[in-house]
């Protein structure tokens, strides 16, 4: 079941990438192909001591293709040699020496001839792959091997094999082929086959198809048993297989003559700096309808194949901010050539790309709506991340951006990107990483950036920016119950530090409130200097930083 779905997959999307892309040779196209390679068999004909030898494989295939579908004609020639591994030194009856064993091995030669069906991924006006699969049938002779020794009396067939002569064996083939032409009828080929030989028999010679007489080794001597030689007596019917890989010339033709074609090219790029856009979606409008599509590709290149020489409005976006349109005329298209087009960005503006990731890890979220401030004109929008967590916007000139993230039981940190003093003249693109962290009930939460001045416990205006994601994520969160904690270092007494955190973590709820939070959702607790981080315990002698890291506020969600 599951060959048959990758079957569908490629015919699926084989179909589908060709109504993106076609190929000015792909319709109507007749290829004739010459290739040589090697062929690995492998016959289940139950010989003990007889192996089958790669060898040459050489074939030529038509094949007529309607667009990304054809039909086509195989012929090959297969050429294998059987290889006995009997040994033929120390050969001994008894404690008679035979003489040197004369050996034969003849090669096996398949022809194969089929028919089927082709489906073919035009990736570019010189680059193809196809699938193919052929079924016919196949003509087997030959592989007649033998090792034969004597006591001087009395002949000895050692191990053997009557080889083969059949015809019209039922075979199947499925070929995988890459094309790359360096001109416009001619290119190379090379790829890989598997070819199965679904019934077939060896040959009857004297009443027996196979055997062999067994031998023991014993102080370097090979001693035979003719008293047990193992005969097969009658043909064995059995499989035979291939696989094989290969490499020659392709010519292609067109069946008719080619109607004229008219194409297009699409360069995205940001023409301040030069850089170009890839995967930005290209769309040429006809009367305000839309007529082709294509995306960019890593060259910043949309290409437009057999299109129809007319008006067209084009038309791009990059992760779907607009970029500026162009006009193609109908004047302007030449028959049997490539009209070149460029879109471009607004030199005004930056592209911003942006990734939340849980923080402290690499790990994106998705599906995190993502708001964004103009701080200049108080604007405000929402945007999605991708399944990679990435989100993008278009920045103006001279502006600051906050932005931080919205979802579900996460707490975003909220960070600021700015234009102002940015050279639009090199730089394009502004690079932003936002971190959310899950809050789980009971797991506290450092907020940053939350001062107080020395022995106070007022909010400066630079802890109120820190104190608002709060607010936003108990707004985003109604349900949610937080304690909000103040902590202090060791210096001064226990007291003090006690009395002074539980006033810091009561003027911190007060401004929660003061922005629309309900008291009830907050519990404030000053724990002073009894949750330490770091070794800096009354009585120890610590720098200012290590002190700074117990200063610190937190928030954790109250468990139910």
């Amino acid at each position: 079941m599951r060959n048959y779905f990758y079957l569908f997959f490629i015919l699926f999307y084989q179909n589908f990438s060709s109504q993106l892309r076609n190929s000015l040779y792909d319709n109507n196209q007749l290829n004739i192909s010459l290739r040589g390679g090697l062929d690995f068999p492998s016959y289940s004909n139950q010989t003990k001591y007889i192996d089958y030898q790669p060898n040459l494989n050489l074939g030529i295939s038509a094949d007529y293709y309607f667009n990304w579908f054809g039909f086509g004609i195989d012929a090959d020639y297969l050429s294998n040699t059987p290889k006995s591994s009997y040994p033929t030194e120390n050969l001994y009856l008894g404690n008679t020496k035979l003489s040197d064993p004369s050996l034969s091995e003849n090669k096996i030669q398949r022809y194969f001839f089929g028919l089927g069906p082709n489906f073919r991924w035009v990736i570019t006006d010189d680059l193809g792959l196809t699938f193919k699969l052929k079924g016919g049938i196949s003509n087997i002779k030959g592989g007649e091997t033998s090792v034969i020794s004597n006591n001087g009396a009395t002949d000895y067939n050692l191990n053997f094999h009557r080889g083969y002569d059949e015809q019209n064996v039922f075979s199947g083939k499925g070929e995988l082929e890459f094309n790359w032409f360096f001109s416009e009828n001619i290119g190379l080929n090379v790829g890989g086959y598997y070819l199965q030989h679904f019934k077939t028999k060896d040959l009857m010679a004297n009443g027996n198809s196979s055997g062999y007489i067994p031998f023991s080794t014993m102080d370097n001597r090979n001693t035979i048993s003719p008293a047990n030689a193992e005969i097969r007596t009658s043909a064995l019917d059995h499989e035979a297989h291939s696989v094989g890989f290969f490499a020659g010339l392709t010519f292609r033709l067109p069946f008719k003559e080619s109607s004229p074609n008219y194409g297009m090219t699409v360069i995205a790029k940001d023409k301040e700096t030069g850089e170009i856009l890839p995967d930005a979606f290209v769309e040429l409008y006809k009367n305000g309808k839309r007529a082709y599509f294509a995306r960019t590709n890593a060259q910043g290149v949309a290409f437009f194949k057999n299109i129809k020489p007319e008006n067209y409005e084009i038309r791009g976006s990059l992760h779907h901010i607009d970029l500026i349109s162009t006009k193609a005329n109908k004047s302007e298209f030449v028959k049997n050539s490539t009209l070149k087009k460029e879109i471009s960005t607004d030199k005004e503006t930056f592209f911003v790309k942006g990734q939340v990731s849980i923080c402290n890890s690499k790990n994106p979220l998705r599906d995190v709506t993502v708001v964004i401030k103009n701080n200049q004109t108080e604007i405000v929008q929402e945007i999605k991340t991708s399944v990679e967590g990435k989100f993008y916007f278009k920045a103006e000139k001279n502006t600051t951006y906050n932005i931080y993230g919205k979802k579900g039981n996460y707490f975003s940190q909220t960070e600021t990107v700015s234009s102002k003093n940015v050279d639009r003249s090199n730089t394009f693109f502004l690079n932003l990483q936002v971190c959310m962290e899950e809050t789980t009930c009971g797991k506290p939460i450092n907020l940053k950036n939350i001062h107080y001045d020395l022995d106070k416990f007022f909010i400066r205006e630079d802890a109120m920016a820190e104190l608002n994601k709060l607010v936003q994520f108990m707004k985003d969160n109604p349900n949610v119950k937080v304690e909000l904690a103040s902590h202090t270092d060791s210096r001064a007494s226990d007291d003090y530090n006690k009395t002074l955190s539980q006033n810091r973590a009561n003027s911190a709820v007060e401004y929660l409130v003061s922005k629309g939070i309900s008291k009830l959702r907050l519990q404030p607790i000053g724990y002073g200097e009894t949750q330490i981080l770091n070794k800096c315990s009354n009585g120890v002698d610590c720098n200012e930083d290590q002190h700074q890291t117990n200063r610190r506020t937190e928030m954790k969600v109250i468990c139910p």
